[in-house]
């Protein structure tokens, strides 16, 4: 049976991998949420790729790939993950 992930969780685990896949030389906690991720922390799309597949893997979410150039923030991340599992969630009651 799958444990919920509380936005909160979901918040800090997102954060932990962008830190550590895109060697952030910052603590998680003092990461912009609303900063760009190319522009402002000089990410490449291999490193957004990156980020997404530990996403899909450490929070058992599926973020399509597709999606690297459409999320742009930690914030728009963490949203979408947030999202994705709504809908996974209310499928599941179905």
């Amino acid at each position: 049976m799958e444990t919920k992930l509380s936005d909160e969780t979901i918040k800090q685990v997102t954060l932990e991998i962008v830190v550590d896949e895109l060697e952030l030389d910052v603590e998680p906690d003092e990461v912009d949420l609303t900063a760009n991720l190319i522009d402002d922390y000089e990410a490449d799309s291999l490193g957004l790729i990156q980020v997404l597949a530990r996403v899909n893997k450490e929070l058992a979410i599926r973020l399509p790939r597709e999606e690297v150039g459409e999320l742009r923030t930690v914030d728009e991340i963490i949203r979408r993950i947030i999202q994705l599992r709504a809908a996974e969630e209310a499928g599941d009651e179905g």
